[in-house]
């Protein structure tokens, strides 16, 4: 941990800015709630992933701008390392799509996909990342012409039908709900986003919900069970956004790393094998494990990252799956476990805006 904190402190040295004071406040209270609670916070990984998170994603800003060389590299030179780096991320994600691990084990074991992780929520966080990386980045080269690179087009192409094949299979709703967002993000990024098209889709999803409410049994098909929200995977996750709000409210400094799932065990009456579900909420986990403040200062920090227009379309790009991220963190968790966290913090690093003309 301590190695991981001066890695951290030095990327960000290399590459401070004002808003940067939201993100060094919040490792400030990280830091402190983590060692005042030693004993605690050594029970899981939460913290170190959280920290090397942080770490790699500006890590990566670091890397990409050239900061570790005599001579920062020039925009063009810095945008086609990002480009590069990103179509070997989609490609990545692609082939980890079909690459399915044994999972007669699994809990999950059955009709959803989850590639090489153990649990299909992450995996569907990930395809649906992949999937608006994959959109964009051929926007892009399709704007440009094909006619320097013919093979990469089609790899993009081919990229995001195993990613979308992928996010639809996981059966993950968070990561469907999220890579909806993430379009409509890259539709407004194009100035192409209508309400009048976003409303009837509205409609449809709360007729579906009203339709299937209640209305599936236990051995119902998965895809007919995804569309009942009765259901105890999505109650006991909104018995337990109720708790963490008053978990907040009762203790607005934090009850520490790794004891929010006791708290709530003890104190907050959660339902019957359904206390776990409040560690699907990242917001909430952040907001009753390291208090308000800490809260704060990491939703004003991505405001801030969010807030100035986009350069160009790579950072379009790395926003939109950031974006995807951000949707399915209030659903699924994903900010203390290293895949998602990991994909999370170094998209919204390489989608910090710069002052330069707006190119899409």
């Amino acid at each position: 941990m301590v190695c991981i904190i001066v890695w951290c402190g030095t990327f960000i040295f290399l590459t401070f800015g004002l808003n940067d004071l939201l993100l060094v406040s919040l490792l400030i209270i990280a830091i402190s709630v983590y060692f005042t609670g030693y004993s605690a916070a050594l029970q899981q990984m939460n913290a170190i992933i959280f920290f090397a998170g942080v770490l790699l994603g500006r890590g990566a800003s670091v890397l990409f701008s050239g900061k570790l060389e005599r001579e920062e590299r020039n925009v063009e030179n810095q945008k086609s390392v990002i480009q590069i780096f990103l179509n070997g991320l989609v490609m990545l994600l692609a082939f980890s799509a079909l690459w399915h691990i044994d999972t007669s084990t699994n809990v999950y074991h059955g009709p959803r996909w989850m590639g090489i992780w153990n649990n299909p929520n992450t995996y569907g966080m990930l395809m649906g990342v992949g999937l608006l990386l994959a959109i964009e980045l051929f926007t892009k080269k399709q704007k440009e012409g094909f006619r320097i690179n013919k093979l990469l087009p089609v790899a993009l192409l081919v990229s995001g039908g195993l990613t979308a094949a992928g996010l639809i299979f996981s059966y993950s709703r968070g990561a469907w709900l999220g890579a909806v967002v993430g379009m409509l993000y890259l539709a407004k990024a194009h100035g192409k986003f209508k309400w009048f098209f976003i409303l009837p889709g509205i409609l449809i999803v709360a007729a579906v919900v009203y339709f299937f409410w209640g209305a599936t049994a236990d051995d119902a098909p998965w895809y007919l069970k995804r569309a009942d929200l009765s259901r105890p995977s999505a109650q006991h996750r909104v018995a337990a956004w109720k708790a963490g709000f008053e978990i907040m409210r009762d203790h607005p400094f934090g009850v520490g790393w790794n004891k929010a799932v006791d708290i709530y065990k003890k104190s907050y009456l959660p339902p019957e094998n359904g206390a776990t579900a409040i560690t699907t909420n990242d917001y909430l986990m952040m907001g009753t494990q390291l208090g308000l403040p800490a809260l704060f200062c990491f939703i004003a920090y991505i405001y801030s990252k969010f807030k100035p227009n986009a350069a160009d379309s790579l950072q379009v790009a790395c926003r939109a799956g950031a974006v995807v991220l951000l949707v399915a963190f209030w659903f699924d968790g994903g900010l203390f476990d290293l895949p998602t966290a990991t994909v999370f913090w170094i998209l919204l690093e390489l989608g910090t805006s710069r002052a330069r003309k707006v190119e899409f």
